[in-house]
């Protein structure tokens, strides 16, 4: 009994240690890709308009071209802050294109 206690263990460290490597492995691969909010301020405004009215216009804009294509704004609460998540995503990405 007391060898199949220490053999589960083992198998359950072992998978432990492997799952470890593989999270420090994805966490040195998506530090080496450029993400939007480590750009420069400058080159972060470079596609938007620098009077904050016009950015705010501009925004507003992408905003309802990513909903348009979209399907509809759902009614439950937690599909709503999923739906504005991939709004806001796509806006971000449609942005430092």
């Amino acid at each position: 009994m007391d060898l199949v206690v220490l053999a589960i263990a083992g198998f359950i460290i072992f998978g432990m240690y492997k799952l470890l490597i593989k999270v420090a492995d994805t966490d040195t691969e998506t530090e080496t890709v450029t993400s939007p909010s480590s750009l420069k301020k400058t080159e972060l405004q470079s596609n938007m308009p620098e009077d904050a009215t016009l950015r705010r216009h501009f925004l507003t804009n992408l905003k309802k071209e990513v909903e348009e294509e979209l399907f509809p704004r759902p009614t439950c609460s937690t599909l709503k802050r999923h739906y504005d998540a991939l709004v806001l995503a796509e806006v971000e990405n449609r942005l430092f294109q």
